[in-house]
């Protein structure tokens, strides 16, 4: 006779304890592997570098004792599911269990408690063991509080993995099918979100595949956030957790340990074995694997479709076509299953309807949409390779100007969709809205280059944008202590010289233009500033951190003229030993195919000294090897500064000849170059 007066059955937790106590053991020895004798054979006690100070967090939460057992705390939970809950995947197994005279909740309670103590009881016997060791040897590597983190981490992961699990059990009585739903449930939503996101640039103008969906969902992806944590707590205070967050995830985990109980409840003992546990889903099943395929072959090759047009689309047919029938085989458990193609047809149609959505309207007003003035406060706008963390500007010509170029962007003749695919779309322009209801709308839209020239140009004229985007105007950076040009070829530390040439380089780019400032051949070079941030002058343990990063090129006169003033002019230009050449724009061609030619025709390990020969080949190209030509060249390329013209071919080359022939461009110039000719004589 069945107790109806008990939700616990000692019978039933004792009995899954005993059968899978090897598991647990095993766990446990895995668990002791990755810590406590790594601790033991690995760390010194003499050796203060790894001992806790201000700066650094306790030995056991840094990444190598914390994140690798909370990823194997990801999968254990699959493994104790599927032996656990055997008696929903086996009918021999689940007539026995479902004879015995318990109630389904106690059985369900009883073997959810046996598995919380399978994975719980490795965890805790390695946390204490950790915490004799800090108590007893290494108190100066970690403490028993780190400890009790550790393992806590590490019970929360496991705690709420299996809830999952758990859940995914009552779904299905296929061991195979639960590893694969499981996988499912915890990956389907970044899935759909990653997948939407690439039709979506594809055929969506402006959109910008910053996926606030995707991102929203790794925030509470279960193997995202725990992953995360543990990182978190290896290189900062583990005191940052978010409570409240953790909170809400715990909560979570107990309402799909509730689900889960409901669907066993309710399940009936003959779908032991079968893919679906109700018959309901045996639809669900099949037509959400075959959009998810679909979807996914389609947002993998939508890059494709401009160019290609046909090879998305068969390549989702036939996935999707192969992921449809294999499903209803796998259903019905038969190979009869042809007649369902109609079935198939209406998910193709459907298919075909939503991504005609995207392709040919503008998804309800999302590619024409300009916000009004009065509904947001500030913008950002800059070229697609900046950061998506670009500073918010409120000066109203800035606004004014950002509105009004996107509204010219939003033109009919300026959308940009795959019919009108140009290979001169080459970069884009990013603008952001901080709207006054908290949200953010961001549009990217492909750009020529002449159309960005002519958008930052403009921008550029204003002091204030350049204040924004220029990180040596931030009011992060507190105290420069070195300044390095030229990969280190320059390098000071006087507090003196650190502020005449900051001073000269803050005038600079204020002056500049964006075409003086932008081009990538015309001679550059770099310049790293090393600060201390303001918020960090008072913390020894966090100074010397944070560095800017700066092009400087011939156009820079008052950085240029300080260095010189100085006597830094010779490291300035340095190609070392490499003998240099001047070639014409037909010159340059010519050499590139000779070197395209050479190197698809020679493969050895040695393919770079193959072209010295070829360069040679070109009678016409004068080798510069005294250092008197060398130097002219020099002064040349340090002082002519070149606005860069887009769409414009360059005239002349300046070329490095490096050690294996291989020519490099030093620099370029338009027809103002050929002043350089001049210099031969």
């Amino acid at each position: 006779m069945i107790s109806r007066t008990s939700l616990f059955n000692k019978g039933i937790f004792h009995s899954t304890l005993k059968r899978y106590m090897w598991g647990s053991v095993l766990y446990s020895i895995i668990l002791f592997a990755l810590t406590s004798l790594v601790i033991l054979l690995g760390v010194d006690v003499e050796n203060s570098w790894r001992k806790m100070s201000d700066s650094r967090v306790a030995l056991i939460l840094d990444e190598h004792y914390l994140i690798l057992p909370v990823i194997i705390g990801l999968f254990v939970p699959t493994v104790v599911s599927l032996l656990t809950f055997r008696f929903l995947h086996s009918k021999k197994t689940a007539i026995f269990v479902h004879s015995l005279p318990v109630t389904r909740t106690a059985n369900y309670i009883s073997t959810i408690l046996a598995a919380f103590v399978l994975m719980g009881a490795p965890v805790v016997l390695n946390g204490v063991i950790l915490a004799f060791l800090s108590v007893f040897k290494y108190g100066e590597f970690f403490t028993v509080t780190s400890c009790l983190i550790w393992t806590g981490l590490n019970l929360l992961t496991l705690f709420s993995m299996f809830s999952i699990a758990a859940f995914v059990a009552g779904l299905t009585g296929n061991s195979f099918a639960m590893v694969g739903l499981n996988g499912l449930i915890h990956g389907i939503v970044l899935i759909f979100a990653a997948a939407f996101s690439a039709i979506a640039k594809c055929f969506l103008y402006g959109y910008h595949d910053l996926n606030t969906l995707f991102y929203g969902a790794m925030k509470w992806n279960f193997v995202s956030y725990f992953t995360e944590t543990a990182n978190a707590m290896s290189i900062r205070n583990s005191q940052e957790l978010d409570f409240l967050k953790l909170g809400i995830i715990v909560l979570i985990s107990l309402v799909f340990y509730v689900l889960g109980w409901l669907l066993y409840k309710k399940r009936k003992m003959e779908t032991a074995e079968d893919v679906a546990a109700f018959g309901c889903l045996n639809p669900i099943y099949k037509y959400l694997l075959s959009f998810l395929a679909a979807l996914s072959t389609f947002g993998i090759l939508s890059g494709t479709i401009a160019e290609k047009p046909l090879v998305p689309v068969i390549f989702t047919i036939i996935v999707s076509l192969v992921v449809y029938f294999a499903a209803e085989m796998v259903l019905k458990k038969s190979f009869k299953v042809w007649k369902s193609y109609k079935g198939y047809l209406v998910f193709v149609a459907a298919f075909s309807a939503m991504i005609c959505i995207f392709a040919f309207t503008s998804f309800f007003g999302f590619e024409t949409r300009v916000p009004d003035s009065d509904d947001f406060d500030e913008v950002a706008i800059y070229e697609y390779y900046y950061q998506d963390d670009m500073p918010w500007i409120s000066n109203e010509k800035i606004v004014d100007y950002t509105t009004a170029v996107h509204k010219a962007l939003t033109e009919k003749e300026n959308i940009y969709t795959v019919k009108n695919y140009d290979a001169k779309y080459t970069t884009a322009i990013n603008i952001r809205y901080k709207l006054k209801n908290g949200k953010t709308l961001i549009r990217r839209y492909p750009a020529t280059r002449v159309m960005a020239c002519e958008i930052l140009e403009n921008l550029y004229k204003y002091e204030d944008y350049k204040k924004k985007i220029f990180e040596i105007f931030g009011e992060q950076v507190g105290e420069v202590y070195r300044i390095t040009v030229n990969d280190g070829n320059i390098e000071f530390t006087d507090k003196e010289k650190i502020e005449e040439f900051f001073d000269c380089l803050s005038r600079d780019i204020l002056e500049l233009d964006y075409t003086q400032m932008c081009d990538s051949n015309a001679w550059r070079t770099s310049v790293m500033i090393e600060y201390i941030r303001t918020e960090d002058l008072m913390d020894d343990d966090k100074r010397h951190m944070w560095n800017i990063h700066q092009s400087i090129n011939a156009n820079f006169k008052h950085t240029l003229g300080w260095l010189i003033a100085n006597g830094y002019q010779k490291p300035l230009f340095n190609a070392g030993d490499w003998d240099l050449c001047i070639l014409n724009k037909e010159q340059w061609e010519k050499y590139r195919e000779i070197e395209e030619v050479t190197m698809a025709s020679y493969k050895g390990p040695t393919a770079q000294v193959a072209r010295l020969p070829q360069i040679q080949e070109l009678s016409d190209i004068g080798i510069i090897s005294d250092s008197l030509r060398k130097n002219k060249i020099n002064d040349f390329v340090i002082f002519r500064g070149v606005r860069f013209v887009p769409e414009k071919d360059y005239s002349y080359y300046v070329c490095g000849i490096d050690n294996s022939g291989y020519l490099n461009i030093l620099a370029a110039f338009y027809e103002d170059g050929a002043d350089l000719l001049n210099l031969l004589d």
